[in-house]
């Protein structure tokens, strides 16, 4: 099992817990993925728009899949998002490690993540419980000692 730290908005993150939202959309995928590998991702609240700034809750990611333009209607759907916004994330500047500033990727590709079994956390985790010291700026790999939350796994 892989083991992922998700920032989000706290918009986007309440669609997500209460199963509306059953695809993110992200602009990578991690590098390697057996196609019926199970990830755990642990959603990270920004601060952004009011969010909370922890960690409030996981799902289930057992399919990425680009996004394309035979799928991207049902991609909209299930992301909670209008095509227009869709349009203009993908369109929207990447940051690329060790780029001096960020850059567009023209036609660069976007991935729609599977959202599944979604779980609420009674108390929002700080970053430092899983040894993190500043939220990602998109998604980041947690080793599997770094999930152990309050004396137990996530998927307790």
């Amino acid at each position: 099992m892989e083991y992922i730290l998700m920032s989000i908005r706290a918009r986007y993150a309440a669609l997500i817990l209460s199963g509306r939202k059953t695809l993110e959309i992200r602009k990578t995928a991690p590098k390697g993925l057996r196609e019926s590998e199970e990830i755990t991702v642990l959603l990270y609240e920004s601060k952004r728009e009011g969010g909370r700034g922890a960690i409030v809750g996981r799902f289930l990611c057992r399919n990425i899949l680009p996004v394309t333009k035979r799928n991207v209607d049902e991609v909209c759907r299930r992301a909670c998002l209008s095509r227009e916004e869709l349009q203009a994330y993908a369109e929207r500047p990447q940051r690329i490690p060790g780029a001096e500033s960020s850059t567009a990727v023209p036609g660069g590709k976007i991935y729609a993540w599977s959202v599944e079994a979604p779980v609420t956390f009674e108390q929002p985790i700080p970053l430092q419980e899983v040894g993190v010291s500043c939220p990602p700026q998109s998604w980041r790999k947690l080793r599997e000692t770094q999930i152990a939350i309050s004396g137990g796994s996530p998927d307790e």
